[in-house]
Order: structure tokens, then C-alpha cells, then sequence
């Protein structure tokens, strides 16, 4: 088993990849009483083509990864969420982008609960009449994201920026692209993306290591899974043509999204991690509430307390966005472009405010390690294979160098394009 100590921190990780490829992190944390546990294959909803063993290509309509999600939990004789709770545990599962997760936190019944999670989630059922059950219930839901102005908005940026590519998807899929999905696709899924060797476990809170570590492998043994090869295989990137879009919807004011389209620098472990951080930082130096740029606007009543912006990493996209609610939606893309365009002057010299936010953002994240939730649920433990206690190291080390640079990368150059959904 190896160890990783946090000196600074005052916490340690124990990392163990078992035989058949399973890897188990886990963070005891002996003064909790709660128990978080988190079982993750890098399978979401960008996976869209895959084969197996060097077979057929398998395409994989909108939806799935989300659908899977949905069923893994309905079983032949029994109702895998229902047996947590008859456990005193606290189950849920996600499906983003890149992972689906599935967990559980209880202060009781740890192990009977782990190889619950374990059991369910390694032993698909499906059948044609489960499947045309779910299509039903996810089919409302879709329709209720369809009314969601403010997913409305989200998707349509995306759609702007990456024209036909998986992003510009709806995590679950359309009533159409759902009604594609077979018991047989679901299963060829399962064996390829949720095999041993695809799945992280992390667990955090109150448990004996060693005790926990013989328990899984235990559990393992007792299993035959099938080792296969998986290749997952890409979308071609489209490039984007639009540079405004505009959608009539039932609105008291306009909403508008602004997007800036990255290039794909294929940032990898430290890097990716780091590049986030740096981000949030640069956004607040620039955007932030504490800015006079944002104090001019708000005052004119240009952008309320709604206006966000954000930067994100998302495998081959990376994107800036802006997001806000306001009639002077002309306004506010010209405030916004001005500042890109004048970035050098508004960052130079500005190196107190950058270490007024790195120490609040410092703050943020140490302040953070009291939630087992908020250690255990860290995206980049999947995108970038790092945790909560190595964001927190990367940020006391970066510097207002960084902040230059990085502006340098992603502000020289921009097309800035926007989704307005108005009446």
C-alpha cells in the first residue's frame, strides 16, 4: 500500500491498485464519525465511440452514460438505492462529461454498505422491458431541462462554440437519441467501462484501512470480470461558424451567454489542475466583484449579483464563459471585449490583489478539508488524477507570474461569441 503524507496539511493518502486493475484511495480521517464512499469509471457523456478487443466500432447514442447510471441501480429481485437505505445509508450517483459516480455516506453499517456499492454497481441487469420503463421517466426529464432557461443558455454557448461535437449534447440525451438504447449496448458498455480496471474507489471519513483493504479485495476475488481491451475513439472537432446567436423563450429580462473557445493544449495531470487554479484567479482579477470594472456596471445597472464567469477543462475543450441576465446585453459584450483587449494594463502592477486572492482562495480550500463530501467528490481525482490536498499545495505555490502568463495564452486574439435567449 503507498502512502502519501501531507506534512503541511496534516493528512495522508493510501493508495492500492488491486490485482485485476481496481484502484482503492483512502483517506481515513479518525475524528469523523461519517464515512463517505465513491466508486468512479471515467465514463460519461463525451464517450460516444468505442470498440472492444479491436472489434466493430460501437457508437454510443447521446444519453447513455446518464441512462446507465439510472439503471445500474434497478436489479432483477431488488432496488439497489432501496437497499441503502435499509443499510442507514445515504446513496446517490452523477454523471458529468467525463466520470459516473456512485456513492454513499453512512455512520453505520460501513462495510455492509461498501459491498453493497460494490456488488450493484459490477453486477449489470438489464432488459428490453426495465429499459422502455426508464426511457419514459428520463424522457420527462429532458423535457423539464427543456423548459430550464438557464440550461437553455448554458447548452446553447456550447453549442456555438463546438457545433456537433458530444459537449453541445445534453448530458441526457433527447427523447430520440434515448430510444436507440438496448439491453445489449448497455451490457457492452458495462463490460468495457465499468471493468475493474477502469474504477476508482475513494473513500473518506472514519474506517480501519487494512480492515477495509482485505474487505475489498475479498469481494474481489469472489468475482470472474472478463479483462478486456477498450479503445475509446474521439470526435472530430468542428470549427465554429457563429459568432451570435439569438433564441426566443419566455423570459422577464434577457439572459446571455459569452464564450471564449481555447485552444485544446492537451493539459495533463499537474498541469491541468494548475491551469484551473490560475484561472479562477485571473477571472476574479479581472471580473471579479471586487473590481472597479465590475462596481461601473453594476452601478449602471448592466450586470447584477447573476454575473458569473468561469473557465473550464473538460478533456479536448477548453473554454471561458460569461454568464448573465440584463436588457444592455450589447453593453456588457462591449465591457467585456474592452477588458480582454486592455488585459496587460489591467493586470500590471497588480500583484497585492493577487495575493489578497490567493490567500482567500487558500482559505477556501483548507476550509473545505472539514467536509468529507468536498475531499471525496474532487472532479480532478478523474480528469487530472490529482486530490483536494494537491490543489491546496499547487495553489500556496503559484505566483503572479503565473497569472501573466496565463492571460498571455488565452486572451491575445479572442473571438468572443454569445447565445442571447430573449422574448
Amino acid at each position: 500500500m503507498k502512502e502519501q503524507h501531507y506534512q503541511q496539511l496534516q493528512e495522508h493518502v493510501l493508495t492500492e491498485t488491486l490485482d485485476n486493475g481496481l484502484k482503492v484511495v483512502m483517506i481515513p480521517k479518525e475524528n469523523y464519525h461519517k464515512t463517505f464512499a465513491v466508486l468512479t469509471t471515467p465514463f460519461g457523456s463525451l464517450d460516444r465511440h468505442f470498440k472492444i478487443n479491436n472489434s466493430e466500432v460501437i457508437d454510443i447514442p447521446s444519453g447513455t452514460a446518464h441512462f446507465l447510471e439510472h439503471k445500474l441501480f434497478e436489479k432483477e429481485s431488488e432496488d439497489a438505492f432501496k437497499r441503502f437505505g435499509e443499510l442507514g445509508a445515504d446513496a446517490n450517483a452523477f454523471t458529468t462529461a467525463y466520470q459516473t459516480s456512485y456513492l454513499f455516506s453512512t455512520t453505520d453499517n460501513f462495510e455492509l454498505s461498501l459491498v453493497h456499492l460494490l456488488d450493484f454497481v459490477q453486477t449489470p441487469y438489464f432488459s428490453l422491458q426495465t429499459i422502455a420503463k426508464e426511457q419514459g421517466i428520463i424522457g420527462q426529464e429532458i423535457q423539464m431541462y427543456e423548459d430550464d432557461p438557464n440550461w437553455i443558455v448554458y447548452m446553447g454557448l456550447l453549442q456555438i462554440l463546438y457545433p456537433k461535437s458530444p459537449l453541445a449534447d445534453d448530458i441526457a440525451g433527447t427523447q430520440k437519441t434515448i430510444s436507440k438504447i438496448t439491453p445489449q449496448l448497455l451490457y457492452n458498455i458495462h463490460k468495457a467501462f465499468y471493468q475493474p480496471k477502469q474504477l476508482t474507489l475513494q473513500i473518506v471519513g472514519h474506517f480501519e484501512p487494512k480492515t477495509v483493504l482485505a474487505l475489498i479485495r475479498d469481494n474481489q476475488a469472489q468475482k470472474s470480470i472478463e479483462d478486456i481491451q477498450v479503445d475509446s475513439l474521439a470526435d472530430q472537432l468542428e470549427i465554429p461558424t457563429k459568432v451570435t446567436e439569438i433564441k426566443h423563450f419566455n423570459v422577464v429580462r434577457p439572459k446571455i451567454a459569452l464564450g471564449i473557445r481555447l485552444e485544446n493544449t492537451n493539459l495533463k495531470s499537474m498541469d491541468g489542475t494548475k491551469a484551473g487554479l490560475i484561472a479562477d484567479i485571473l477571472a476574479d482579477m479581472m471580473f471579479g466583484e471586487q473590481t472597479d470594472w465590475y462596481q461601473n456596471l453594476y452601478n449602471k445597472g448592466i450586470i447584477d449579483t447573476e454575473f458569473e464567469t468561469s473557465f473550464d477543462i473538460i478533456r479536448d475543450y477548453q473554454f471561458v464563459s460569461f454568464f448573465s441576465e440584463t436588457t444592455e446585453y450589447e453593453a456588457l459584450t462591449a465591457a467585456i471585449q474592452n477588458q480582454i483587449e486592455n488585459y496587460k494594463a489591467i493586470l500590471s502592477g497588480q500583484e497585492s490583489m493577487f495575493e489578497s486572492l490567493k490567500r482567500a482562495t487558500l482559505g477556501e480550500g483548507i476550509q473545505r478539508l472539514n467536509s468529507l463530501e468536498s475531499i471525496a467528490l474532487r472532479g480532478d481525482d478523474v480528469l487530472f488524477n490529482h486530490n483536494l490536498f494537491d490543489k491546496i499545495m499547487l495553489l500556496q505555490a503559484l505566483t503572479y507570474t503565473d497569472i501573466l502568463d496565463f492571460a498571455n495564452k488565452i486572451y491575445q486574439n479572442v473571438t468572443l461569441q454569445r447565445f442571447i435567449l430573449k422574448k
